[in-house]
C-alpha cells in the first residue's frame, strides 16, 4: 500500500514494518492481521481526514459486503493494538455519524537509507517539512539544478517513460470501464412490456378475485362476488370463446383452490368465518363446463383460503393446512391420500413465519413450487412431491401472491403489483429476468399462461375512516383508488401513508388533507410509532429504520441493522423497542438507543409486536396471540390476555388498556380491571376488514382512525402486447 522503497513508518511510539506487517513498540513486536494492517495503512495514508464507513468498505474491504458490527470490531481491534498511554494518546478519533480519523504525525524510512534519512509528513498539509531531512539542506539546494539528483535524494526513480505508458493505460481502462458500466447499466434495466387490456369477464360491476388457469391453459377459474346474496361464487371463463359459466353457487363463500391435471375437475373450498365452517370439495364438469358431479373431500378447519394441487396417479392431493404447530395463521404443505385419508407433512416452515402458500404443480407433474411468507419477506421454493429436495430459488421483500410454471417446467414467473414487474427465473441457469409492465389499467394480479397473460384489475383498496363511539358514526376521510395505510395520530390530527412510487406521506388536520413532501427513503413499511415527547416518527421496513419529524417535514436520521426489523415502538425519548428476526428464526425484543446505536436484548422469548404501558412495563404479543406484561426492573412476566382463538389480531397500547381488532370490530381490554369493552356498535363492516387503526384521545372523548379494506368492482382481462 506504500511506495515499494518504504521500509518503515514511524508514528507516536510505534514503528510499522512494511515487509513483515508487524508493529513495534518500545518493548514488544506484534504481527498484524491482514485486515488490521490494511486499515492502519489506510489511516496513515490519509492522516487527519475523516474517513467514512462507506469509504472503508470500498477501499479496505473493496466493496465486499460488510455490516456495521464488522467495522466496529475491526476498529476496536486496531485501537486495542495501539493502546493509549500518557505520551501516546488515542490515535484513532471517532466522529459521531461521520467516521474516523487518524491524528498523528508520521515519518517514512526508505530502503538503502540510514536511520537519519527520514521524511516527516505534516498531517494537516501533507507536505514535507524542511527540518525532517537528514540530508544537508545545502546538498538538496545544490541538487535542484539537477532534477534527477534531487529526486534520487528523496528516494524517487526516473520512471518518465513508465509513467507515460501508465497514463495511456489508465485512459484506456477508464474508457473501457465507462463503456462496460454503461452496457451493464443498460442490461440491468428492466425491459418494458407494453400491454393493453381486453375484458373477458361479464360487465355487471362485480368483484372478481383468485384467478387460476387450468393445466391445459384453456379455462380460467375465478371467484365472483354475488352482490345480492353477499357471497362469493365460482365461474369458469372459456379462454377461446370468453363464455362465463357459473359452476358453484352455495349458501357459503366458495373459492376455487386447485385443478385436476386433466382440467376436467376443480377443487374448491366452502368457508364461513362466522360459522367457523370450512370444507374442501371436488367438482367434475362436462365439455360445455356444466358441473356433472360434486363430492366432499375433507373438513379443513380454517378461516383462510387454501391452495391445492392434485397428484392423480396416486390419488393424492397436496394442500396448505393452517394451524401448524398450533398457530392459527401458520400454514404447512400437507399430502393427503384421498383413498385412506392418511396425511403426511411435506414442508416444515419456521414458527416465526406465516408458512407455505400458493402451491402449484409443474406441467410434468414431478415438482411443486410454493411461496414461504416471512415478515417482510417472500421466498420461492421448489421441491419433489414428497417434499424432498427442497431448494430456495428466490427471495424478495416485495409482495408475491402467486407463481406460474412455464410449459416446459423449466422456469417460474410471477407478478409484483407494487413495482409493476413481471419476473421470471430459469431453473437451470438460475437467471432472473425482470420486465416492467405498462398497462392501460391498474392490474392487481397477473397470471402467465403458456401463450398469453391474464389479469384482474384492482378489486380492493384501503381507505381511512373516522369512527366516533358516542355518535356511532363512521365517516370516510380519504377515498381513492390507491391504498392508504398506517394511520399515526399526532397532536391535533394524524398522518398516514399512501402507496405509490415513491410512497406518499400525508397529513390530516382541521379537515384538510395535505400531501407532505417528506422523503423517508424506504420502499415500503412494516411498522411505525410516534413519540409525542420528542416529536419523532419511527418508521421501519426490512433492516432499515427512519426517524422523521413530521412537523418540520424533515428526515432526522436513518439506521441499517444487521437483522430484519419485525416491529418497532418507542420506549422513551432515546430508546426504541425493536423485535428483530435472527437467522435462528427467533424474534426477540431488543432496546435500541438512537444516539449510541447500541442494541440490548431484553426479552428472550419469541414476539410478534411490542409496546409499553403507562408504568413503563413492556407488553408483547407472542406467535399464539397471547399477551404478556414484562417488568423490566424485576425481569418477571405474566400473561394478561389471550386471543389465541383468533388468527388475525392487530393492537395498540394506551396507558393501561390494550385496544385490539380481529378484523370486524374494535375492543378495549383493561389491564387494571380485566374488563372488555366493545367499541364499535350498531355498525356492520360486512365485506370489509379493519387492517389497522390509531387512537385519538382528548379530554372527554375517544375517537378512532380506522384503516379499512373494502371491495370495488373490477374486471378480468386478457393482456395483449401493442
Amino acid at each position: 500500500m506504500f511506495d515499494v522503497n518504504v521500509l518503515q513508518v514511524k508514528f507516536a511510539n510505534w514503528t510499522l514494518c512494511t515487509r513483515s506487517c508487524s508493529l513495534i513498540s518500545e518493548d514488544t513486536t506484534q504481527e498484524l492481521t491482514p485486515l488490521s494492517y490494511k486499515i492502519l495503512c489506510y489511516f496513515i495514508l490519509n492522516p487527519s481526514r475523516i474517513i467514512s464507513r462507506d469509504e472503508f468498505i470500498s477501499s479496505v474491504w473493496e466493496n465486499h459486503y460488510v455490516d456495521d458490527n464488522a467495522i466496529n470490531k475491526a476498529i476496536s481491534d486496531l485501537r486495542r493494538l495501539l493502546k493509549a498511554t500518557d505520551s501516546s494518546p488515542n490515535l484513532i478519533k471517532t466522529h459521531y455519524k461521520k467516521g474516523y480519523s487518524f491524528v498523528c504525525e508520521v515519518e517514512y524510512i526508505y530502503e538503502n537509507s540510514n536511520s537519519s534519512e527520514e521524511l516527516s509528513i505534516d498531517p494537516v498539509t501533507h507536505t514535507i517539512s524542511d527540518g525532517s531531512l537528514a540530508v544537508k539542506k545545502t546538498e538538496i539546494e545544490n541538487s535542484k539544478s539537477s532534477p534527477k539528483l534531487y529526486q534520487s535524494l528523496l528516494g524517487y526513480k526516473d520512471n518518465t517513460n513508465l509513467l507515460l505508458q501508465l497514463k495511456y493505460l489508465l485512459v484506456f481502462i477508464t474508457v473501457l470501464l465507462t463503456v462496460s458500466g454503461a452496457s451493464y447499466w443498460w442490461y440491468q434495466q428492466p425491459q418494458v412490456l407494453n400491454l393493453k387490456s381486453k375484458k373477458i369477464s361479464i360487465s355487471d360491476n362485480s368483484v372478481y378475485a383468485f384467478l387460476s388457469l387450468s393445466p391445459t391453459n384453456d379455462k380460467l377459474a375465478v371467484s365472483k362476488l354475488n352482490t345480492k346474496k353477499g357471497i362469493d361464487e365460482i365461474f369458469l371463463i372459456d379462454l377461446k370463446t370468453h363464455k362465463n359459466t357459473k359452476i358453484i353457487s352455495a349458501d357459503l363463500d366458495s373459492y376455487h383452490i386447485g385443478w385436476a391435471s386433466n382440467s376436467n375437475s376443480i377443487f374448491y373450498q366452502l368457508i364461513s368465518n362466522e360459522k367457523q365452517f370450512c370444507e374442501i370439495w371436488r367438482a367434475d364438469f362436462l365439455i360445455n363446463n356444466e358441473v356433472s358431479n360434486k363430492e366432499k373431500i375433507l373438513d379443513c378447519k380454517s378461516q383462510y383460503i387454501l391452495s391445492l394441487v392434485a397428484d392423480e396417479t396416486s390419488n393424492r392431493i397436496i394442500y396448505t393446512k393452517f394451524g401448524y404447530r398450533n398457530v392459527a395463521s401458520l400454514a404447512a404443505l400437507v399430502a393427503r391420500d384421498l383413498t385412506t385419508g392418511e396425511e403426511f407433512q411435506v414442508t416444515s416452515p419456521n414458527i416465526d413465519s406465516f408458512g407455505d402458500r400458493y402451491v402449484v404443480l409443474s406441467p410434468d407433474k414431478e415438482k411443486i413450487a410454493f411461496i414461504r411468507i416471512q415478515t417482510g419477506l417472500r421466498q420461492i421454493f421448489i421441491a419433489n412431491l414428497d417434499g424432498s429436495m427442497q431448494k430456495l430459488l428466490y427471495e424478495t421483500t416485495e409482495s408475491i401472491r402467486g407463481i406460474s410454471w412455464n410449459s416446459e417446467a423449466s422456469g417460474l414467473s410471477w407478478y409484483v403489483p407494487s413495482s409493476k414487474k413481471l419476473i421470471s427465473i430459469d431453473l437451470v441457469s438460475k437467471e432472473v429476468t425482470s420486465k416492467l409492465v405498462n398497462t392501460d389499467s391498474y392490474i392487481s394480479s397477473m397470471l402467465t399462461g403458456f401463450d398469453s397473460l391474464y389479469g384482474a384489475t384492482r378489486a380492493s383498496d384501503e381507505d381511512i375512516f373516522l369512527y366516533d363511539p358516542k355518535e356511532r358514526q363512521l365517516k370516510k376521510l380519504v377515498d381513492s383508488r390507491a391504498s392508504e395505510f398506517m394511520p399515526i395520530v399526532v397532536k391535533d390530527g394524524f398522518h398516514f401513508l399512501q402507496e405509490g412510487t415513491p410512497v406518499q406521506f400525508y397529513s390530516y388536520f382541521n379537515g384538510q388533507l395535505v400531501n407532505d413532501a417528506i422523503s423517508v427513503d424506504l420502499t415500503s413499511f412494516n411498522s411505525g410509532d410516534y413519540n409525542e415527547h420528542n416529536g419523532l416518527l419511527a418508521l421501519s421496513f426490512d433492516k432499515e429504520l427512519r426517524l422523521v419529524e413530521p412537523g418540520k417535514k424533515d428526515l432526522i436520521d436513518s439506521f441499517k441493522l444487521q437483522h430484519q426489523i419485525v416491529h418497532s415502538s418507542w420506549f422513551n425519548d432515546e430508546n426504541l423497542l425493536l423485535i428483530l428476526d435472527s437467522k435462528q428464526s427467533e424474534q426477540h425484543v431488543w432496546l435500541f438507543n438512537i444516539k449510541t446505536e447500541e442494541l440490548q436484548k431484553i426479552i428472550h422469548k419469541n414476539a410478534k409486536a411490542v409496546s409499553k404501558n403507562a408504568a413503563g412495563n413492556i407488553i408483547y404479543q407472542d406467535f399464539y396471540n397471547n399477551f404478556y406484561l414484562f417488568d423490566l426492573q424485576e425481569g418477571l412476566e405474566m400473561q394478561v390476555l389471550s386471543l389465541s382463538g383468533f388468527p388475525y389480531v392487530i393492537w395498540k397500547m394506551h396507558k393501561d388498556n390494550i385496544y385490539y381488532s380481529t378484523g370486524d370490530n374494535l375492543f378495549k381490554h383493561s389491564l387494571e380491571t380485566n374488563e372488555e369493552t366493545e367499541l364499535i356498535q350498531d355498525f356492520e363492516i360486512g365485506e370489509k376488514l379493519i387492517t389497522d387503526f390509531a387512537i385519538m384521545h382528548s379530554p372527554g372523548f375517544e375517537k378512532f382512525i380506522l384503516q379499512i379494506q373494502g371491495f370495488k368492482s373490477n374486471e378480468v382481462v386478457l393482456l395483449e402486447s401493442f
